[in-house]
Order: structure tokens, then C-alpha cells, then sequence
């Protein structure tokens, strides 16, 4: 979902989940952190980093994460391109995209360096991210520290 918080629009197919479930290993999401309160406000970002839970493709639509539910998002997505994007200048396309996110772009390379070194530099020293971990890969219920 990182990766997809990232692009412009956003084609789902009805069946389609979304979620940031790092919480539950003990640690989150650093991109997801700085890009999903952009996205969808920062009450709806905060209830799913906190809870990991995961959303359906009609509540991620609700939300604003989703542009478009669809049987076929990738059929869907290339008939948008052609019917909107296509006959418009690429030039002018380019600019248009800057003007709408060079903003979004310099805060979230801000928040994200320091979201980046608080991970690596406090969270991954704890031990509740490695317990998390091995309890994932172990297949069984952490047991947390809360440090």
C-alpha cells in the first residue's frame, strides 16, 4: 500500500484490501506514516497505522484512497488514461502534477528523514520489533515488553 499512497490515482478491484498491519509486529510504516494522513486526513491514517487493521476496497473509496472500484482496475485504469489523460499534452500534464503535489513532495521528504531516523535510531533498539518478528516468523502471538 506504501508504494500505491505514492502514485496519483489509485484503480481497485472489488475485492481489493488495504492495510498497514507493521503495528502488529512492533513496528509501522514510515512511508505509509508521512504519505496516508496526506492521502485520507490524519484521523483515518492514524486508525489504520495504529490498528493495522485492514480495509475493504469500498471503505478505502469512502475514504479517498481509492479513485475507481472496478471488476477489472487494470482495464479500468488504461480507459482512463486513454479517455483523459491521452489526448491532453504530456508537457502540460507534467506541470499540472507538479503544481498539484510539489508541496506534498517537499513535506513528505521532510517528515519522512525524520520519521526514517527515529525507526532506525529508537524503535529498532527496542525489543519489542524483534519480538515481533520472531513471533511472526514462529507463528505465534507476540509476547510484548513495551520496550
Amino acid at each position: 500500500m506504501e508504494l500505491a499512497l505514492a502514485g496519483n490515482l489509485l484503480f481497485a478491484s472489488p475485492d481489493a484490501c488495504f492495510g498497514q498491519p507493521e503495528i502488529r509486529l512492533g513496528v509501522f510504516a514510515p512511508a505509509a506514516s508521512c504519505l496516508l494522513p496526506e492521502r485520507i486526513g490524519r484521523a483515518a491514517a492514524e486508525d489504520l497505522l495504529l490498528s493495522g487493521r485492514t480495509i475493504t476496497a469500498q471503505e478505502a473509496f469512502r475514504l479517498g484512497l481509492v479513485n475507481v472500484i472496478d471488476e477489472q482496475p487494470e482495464e479500468s485504469a488504461r480507459s482512463y488514461f486513454q479517455r483523459e489523460l491521452e489526448p491532453k499534452s504530456a508537457f502540460a500534464l507534467r506541470h499540472a502534477v507538479w503544481a498539484a503535489r510539489h508541496d506534498l513532495a517537499a513535506r513528505v521528504r521532510e517528515k519522512l528523514a525524520a520519521v526514517e531516523r527515529r525507526y532506525l535510531d529508537e524503535l529498532m533498539s527496542g525489543q519489542d520489533p524483534a519480538e515481533g518478528l520472531r513471533a511472526f516468523l514462529e507463528k505465534r502471538p507476540p509476547v510484548w515488553r513495551h520496550r
